[in-house]
């Protein structure tokens, strides 16, 4: 565990110097994540799966590395793109209701300004009795600001002064997806309104889980992942 862990912060450390590093840092942390998807008996073989919010790609190839027929959806189209890929706005999917067994979601609902618009729209489209993987860093833990922590937890004026990054708010950061702060306790609560049931809530890649914890887990944290399943 600790090995995997120091070459996950290397990978993380470089992933803004190319798209490459990029994907090579998403590829990892999507292994590990199928490993998990595995053990909570979610097999992606020859399933359609919906990767939205992809990036640059890099948890998509993995999933297709799997088996799974994978549909990629981003705002932005990477340099490399997936096989199957759709410039889309996550709020508004040009799917069909009802048409994929498992949508995967990682790190793009904290930056969606009204996140039960996500929410509805994942429902919209999985399969009765589908499955999705949603994962994010809660606001209050020590990554949770991006690029603005740790200064974050001082609130967004001094975190805009001093990260010293050149935006006017936490919503125009991010190359213009913004930055909205969510609480793992919040999630909870939009799941339960969107009518999405939590079929398992976890740290990322640690043992420990410290998501449950209350308030507590919210500060110790780091990333927070749900399995959340759409009724029959």
């Amino acid at each position: 565990m600790i090995r995997q862990w120091g070459h996950l912060l290397r990978l993380a450390h470089r992933r803004f110097r190319s798209d490459a590093d990029y994907q090579r840092f998403q590829r990892y942390q999507g292994n590990w994540i199928i490993r998990y998807l595995a053990e909570c008996g979610i097999i992606l073989k020859n399933a359609l799966v919906l990767d939205l919010g992809c990036g640059k790609g890099g948890y998509s190839s993995v999933l297709a590395g799997k088996g799974a027929r994978v549909v990629s959806v981003d705002m932005q189209q990477p340099e490399s793109p997936p096989s199957i890929f759709a410039q889309a706005d996550a709020i508004n999917l040009p799917f069909s209701s009802n048409s994929f067994p498992f949508v995967f979601c990682a790190s793009v609902i904290e930056h969606i300004p009204e996140p039960s618009q996500l929410l509805a729209q994942i429902r919209r489209v999985l399969t009765p009795g589908g499955f999705a993987y949603l994962s994010f860093p809660p606001f209050l833990s020590p990554v949770g600001g991006h690029q603005f922590k740790p200064y974050h937890l001082l609130g967004e004026r001094w975190a805009l002064r001093l990260s010293g990054r050149k935006s006017d708010s936490f919503a125009t950061a991010c190359g213009g997806w913004g930055l909205y702060p969510l609480t793992i306790r919040h999630a909870r609560q939009l799941f339960l309104e969107a009518d999405l049931k939590i079929v398992d809530e976890s740290t990322r890649f640690i043992p420990v889980n410290l998501a449950r914890l209350p308030w507590l887990g919210e500060f110790l944290t780091w990333h927070v992942q749900f399995i959340l399943a759409k009724g029959e």
